[in-house]
């Protein structure tokens, strides 16, 4: 909590019990009555009773009007009775002196009036600065805060701040709890009573009354456009003495910070589910576009060939009929291929992708891999420079295996019939890699997007058949073992390069 600011007057002398201020009033009456009886006796002075003024003066700026009266009625009787012959006796001789005794009481009364009026009018000047202070730093916390809860707490500072007393900020959600505080004071079943009652109602409450006697704070009820709701308390009916005539605007001013705070929050939530929406509804959108085309090819093609076994049967030989089952099998195994990819992404998703690593060497990891896109490297130049003997990565067997088939078929879909594809390997800094190169148009000047899910890198109707998950999955499930992909053009500037790494079950020592 920062440093308290006594807005009732001045730090120091408003603390005082009104006893002792009247008391230091005249205990300077007293000092001023003891110099002016020294110089007296010393040497004659005339106006000797303007010492007396001076107690007055300080009594106004410091205590106020009241102590000061006092030091000016003190004065008077001390002039008179120390001062004025006959001396220790309150009885006036000379006429002329009563009328200055009279003089003197009338100056004082006049002058602690004026300066009790000066010290009015600085108390409340220095009263503004602090609460446009305390409210500045409560708008600027606001700004800074994150949530219900930190806007709940910097209310309650600043409450804690304005009126001298502890402060707390309770939140509505699944129940009415104690988001903020400031003091030392808790809260009270009663309180929490007054509190809840309070919210319901839709009224503030004062401490000590009706509804609830027992409760120590004042409670006032906040609830903002957004329908969110929270309760201000101050405890500020403990003691009527010092009691702000009428804290309702300083509340109400806290209480409009505190729900454009808590709005701000719904906004932001409702923003949020905005965006989860569109992003959900994108999605959709993508997965039917992805599937819609590429789905309706191959089992097109199963169909036509199922249905033209059935029917002509008789009349195709058996090297047609073979084609034909070998046309099905092709786009049946195509067609299982993207559901797989589909369901993989739905696992990554998930967080469903569980992961057991083992030492396995990269020539068994590429060998499974080439096997299992042999159906999309059929017609392509595959260099396969992987030797057995190599540095074993750990790895899960599958998932790497799995993203290095992705890599594969993803070069064959852009690399033209008849071209190389080559499969390397290499280690170094701890970690083994496989790589994949191919002689295809290369990826665009943003590679970044293509890991995204149904992204492509071709778009329009002349696109490579599938999914457009193939990097997206390949990213995935190396992540998920601690490893990374990287893609990049070869030099040249034609065909593509995608790096499979992992750790190395043995650390290799860093090139020199």
């Amino acid at each position: 909590m920062s440093p308290a600011i006594d807005l009732a007057g001045d730090p120091h002398t408003e603390r005082l019990h009104p006893a002792a201020a009247y008391a230091l009033s005249l205990l300077m009456v007293a000092g001023a009555t003891l110099a002016a009886v020294l110089v007296d006796r010393m040497q004659t002075i005339p106006n000797l009773s303007l010492v007396f003024v001076l107690p007055v003066v300080i009594a106004a700026v410091s205590f106020g009007w009241g102590p000061a009266l006092a030091a000016a009625i003190g004065g008077v009787l001390a002039f008179n009775f120390f001062l004025i012959a006959p001396i220790y006796s309150l009885n006036v001789a000379d006429p002329a002196n009563l009328w200055a005794l009279m003089l003197l009481l009338i100056t004082a009364a006049i002058v602690s009036a004026v300066a009790a009026q000066s010290r009015r009018r600085a108390v409340e000047a220095r009263k503004a600065v602090d609460q446009a202070t305390a409210l500045q730093a409560l708008a600027r916390n606001l700004v800074a805060a994150s949530g219900g809860q930190g806007a709940a707490a910097a209310s309650a500072e600043a409450l804690a701040r304005l009126f001298q007393a502890p402060a707390v900020v309770l939140l509505q959600q699944d129940e009415l709890a104690v988001a903020g505080r400031a003091g030392d004071r808790d809260l009270t079943a009663a309180d929490l009573e007054a509190a809840g009652w309070a919210l319901a109602a839709r009224m503030p409450t004062r401490g000590g009354a009706y509804p609830v006697e027992g409760a120590a704070y004042d409670f006032w009820p906040v609830v903002t456009p957004q329908r969110q709701q929270a309760v201000i308390g101050v405890a500020i009916s403990h003691a009527e003495t010092g009691r702000p005539a009428s804290p309702e605007r300083l509340v109400e001013i806290v209480s409009g910070y505190l729900a454009v705070a808590l709005d701000r929050e719904a906004y932001a939530a409702q923003v949020l589910d905005s965006r989860v929406e569109v992003a959900s509804e994108r999605l959709k959108a993508d997965l039917l576009a992805a599937v819609s085309h590429d789905l309706k090819t191959p089992l097109s093609t199963v169909l036509f060939t199922l249905q033209s076994l059935q029917k002509f049967a008789e009349t195709h030989d058996a090297k047609t009929r073979a084609e034909l089952l070998t046309l099905a099998e092709t786009e049946t195994a195509r067609l299982s291929a993207m559901l797989g990819n589909l369901l993989d992404m739905n696992r990554l998703d998930a967080g469903a992708v569980v992961v057991k690593t083992a030492a396995v060497e990269p020539a068994e990891l590429t060998a499974e891999a080439l096997r299992s896109a042999a159906m999309a490297l059929a017609d392509r130049q595959v260099v396969n420079e992987v030797r057995p003997g190599a540095a074993p990565m750990m790895v899960d067997a599958s998932l790497f295996e799995t993203a290095l088939a992705n890599v594969l078929e993803n070069a064959a879909k852009y690399a033209p019939a008849g071209s190389k594809i080559w499969v390397r390997n290499g280690a170094g800094r701890g970690a083994g890699w496989i790589e994949v190169e191919d002689e295809g148009p290369g990826f665009p000047e943003a590679i970044e997007p293509l890991f995204e899910k149904f992204s492509r890198g071709v778009s329009g109707d002349g696109r490579p058949p599938g999914t457009g998950l193939g990097l997206s999955i390949a990213r995935g499930f190396l992540e998920a073992q601690g490893g990374r992909v990287e893609a990049q053009n070869r030099a040249g500037g034609r065909g593509a390069r995608v790096r499979l790494s992992a750790p190395l079950a043995r650390a290799l020592p860093a090139p020199a």
